[in-house]
């Protein structure tokens, strides 16, 4: 008797076999497994063979099962035929298996109370056979000879041994022959029929072993090294660094680092310590513990990283010595800037020369120092990988090197401020250590240049003329370092006399704002000075005779001035402009192409005046805001 599996248990089906087995096939939706990780492998070709046609093959057709063993036709013609089915590894290559299996459905068997199927592997096809020209066999890998209480059932197939031998030679597929065993093979009471709602399919267990990066190992901010001497590193000597990376998208966010340290005269002393919830590809950390490190100790490391499942190799080993111990503070004197106990001031445009002396420490390597402060050192995760970087600080600005280890060194700076001011000094040693800061004070006198408006106050749009004049003291001015609205600085060479002369056009609606300083030969940098402007709200005036900057009495009665009006803040439609002087009735006079106008005016009397100018839109609507423009008319002389 024939029994057969109804099409509505086919999904079932596939559920029970996979609980027999106790694998589950993941797809691309399901939720993400830790290492090793099992997945559906990709089928290239699956079909049969049938002996009463030797030269014909038969690939697997949808909703035909596809017929095992000796079977007859309905015809009564008797027929023998094998599955043939391949498989494509090239998604493990370099990658360790695990495990593999076949599985399939029956979908209809010929006696329930016999069963005998094997697995063979066989040469690698990608088309299915005929009988005459079937792939020589190779080994039988599997086979499934006992007869359950559940029939038809899903049969599964350990082929373990056939994946990792075909991944470790780098074949790229695996063919399977599924059949009858030979002696049984003829009997027609062993065939049966397999699902081909299901197929033949195949789950491949496997892991991408983690890799180690011996090109990327870092030790408190600093590249592994192996050469001598070895560096000597401080604060930071307990951040061990590594990049590993794990190709299993899975395990890319969970990498593990473990790292080995010993001192170096004690191999047998070795430790591992491990860091978790690494990420393939970035810096992975390992925190040694607090008082693990013997100041003055040289150590050994290296490095490796795990997914839980398999590890790296370990990598090359890195080198050394920990110094924890801080370098004595130094001594600070000055040849030209006294101390400020003193009560002398220094001289104005000179740069300061002072002396950092390590007093025959040692340990002090070179020396910190800062008109404004000394703050703590710090490294960053700046790398290229997200490691720590930790610079060295003897090769940054603001530090110098003494001139043998425990000796000094001289430097000569300028003062960023006036009044009384301070330098704060520190040691600092090879491993990056820093002593306490020793503070100099001195007085410093005001050297920041005057700041001069050579054509009246800015308006808006308009060109604006400045010159910069040293302040007093100063000498050998050179030229001055300009910085407008905040933009990258500008220089300009000084004349013969020390003062130069800057010209720009002012369109920041808020009014520009200026810092200058002045540079001498002898390499005196000044404090610097600010300058702003200011816009009225009104239209903008300029006078040729008719204005002072310090407010003094200017041209006289029958002397003929011109006033030139240009746009309030912002305006582009100006029409024209209303003006008025004292209490005059208003005038009007049109504005050019671009928004200016200039009259002319001869005063009858000597004494304080009043211009009242406002803007005209093209509508012919008034702005609100007026530019009320003051001046003195000189008296005739007595």
């Amino acid at each position: 008797m024939i029994r057969s599996r109804p099409r509505r248990a086919a999904l079932g089906a596939l559920a029970l076999t996979m609980g027999v087995s106790g694998l589950s096939l993941m797809s691309t939706t399901s939720a993400a497994l830790a290492a090793p990780q099992p997945e559906r492998t990709p089928t290239v070709a699956v079909g049969w063979t049938d002996s009463a046609t030797p030269k014909k093959a038969y690939p697997s057709e949808a909703g035909t099962p596809l017929p095992l063993g000796t079977w007859q036709d309905d015809a009564g013609k008797s027929h023998t035929s094998r599955v043939y089915v391949t498989f494509d590894l090239a998604a493990y290559e370099g990658k360790k298996v695990y495990s593999g299996k076949v599985f399939v459905d029956e979908d209809s068997v010929a006696d329930c109370g016999k069963r005998a199927v094997e697995i063979w592997r066989t040469k690698p096809v990608t088309t299915t056979p005929t009988w005459n020209r079937s792939p020589a066999p190779i080994v039988k890998v599997a086979e499934d000879v006992t007869p359950t209480q559940y029939c038809p059932r899903g049969i599964a197939l350990d082929v373990t041994t056939a994946v990792q031998d075909a991944v470790a030679h780098r074949q790229r597929h695996v063919t399977f022959e599924i059949r009858v065993p030979e002696q049984f093979e003829s009997d027609a009471s062993y065939g049966r029929r397999l699902d081909a709602y299901q197929g033949v399919r195949m789950s491949t267990e496997y892991n991408s072993v983690p890799q180690i990066d011996n090109a990327h190992l870092y030790n408190g901010g600093l590249p592994c090294t192996q050469l001598k001497p070895y560096p000597r590193i401080g604060g930071f000597a307990n951040v061990l660094q590594a990049v590993g990376s794990d190709a299993d998208g899975n395990d890319e966010w969970a990498v593990r680092t473990e790292v080995a340290i010993w001192p170096k005269a004690t191999p047998d002393a070795r430790q591992v310590f491990t860091g978790e919830h690494g990420i393939s590809g970035r810096a992975n950390t390992v925190n040694l513990p607090d008082g693990f490190l013997a100041d003055g100790e040289s150590y050994v490391w290296q490095a490796r990283v795990t997914d839980g499942t398999d590890a790296s190799a370990w990598s090359k080993k890195c080198f050394f010595t920990h110094d924890g111990t801080a370098p004595g503070a130094p001594t600070v004197t000055s040849a030209n800037y006294p101390a400020d106990s003193t009560g002398e001031w220094a001289p104005a445009g000179v740069p300061g020369t002072f002396t950092f002396s390590g007093n025959g420490n040692k340990d002090v390597a070179g020396f910190e120092y800062s008109w404004r402060g000394l703050g703590v050192r710090s490294c960053s995760t700046s790398g290229d990988y997200g490691q720590l970087e930790c610079t060295n600080p003897l090769d940054q600005p603001g530090s110098v090197r003494a001139d043998k280890p425990g000796g000094s060194a001289t430097v000569t700076i300028n003062p960023t401020d006036f009044g009384t001011q301070t330098l704060t000094v520190r040691s600092i040693d090879l491993a990056g250590n820093v002593s306490g800061t020793v503070e100099y004070r001195t007085l410093v006198p005001w050297t920041a240049p005057e700041v001069r408006e050579e054509n009246g106050p800015p308006q808006w749009g308009q060109e604006v003329l400045l010159r910069f004049v040293p302040a007093p003291g100063v000498t050998g001015v050179r030229e001055y370092e300009i910085t407008l609205d905040g933009r990258d600085p500008e220089i300009r060479s000084a004349e013969e006399d020390g003062t130069a002369y800057f010209r720009f056009v002012s369109t920041k609606p808020d009014g520009p704002q200026i810092t200058v300083r002045s540079h001498s030969d002898n390499g005196f940098v000044s404090q610097a000075a600010s300058w702003s402007g200011y816009y009225s709200p009104g239209p903008g005036v300029r006078s040729d005779v008719y204005y002072s900057r310090d407010g003094s009495p200017v041209g006289g009665v029958g002397v003929e001035g011109t006033f030139t009006f240009s746009p309030p803040v912002g305006w582009t439609d100006t029409k024209a402009f209303r003006y008025s002087f004292d209490d005059a009735e208003p005038t009007e006079v049109a504005a050019d192409e671009n928004g200016r106008a200039t009259i002319t005016w001869t005063p009858t009397a000597s004494g304080y005046v009043t211009l009242t100018v406002y803007g005209v839109h093209a509508d012919g609507s008034v702005g609100y805001d007026a530019n009320w423009y003051s001046f003195e008319v000189a008296a005739p002389a007595a």
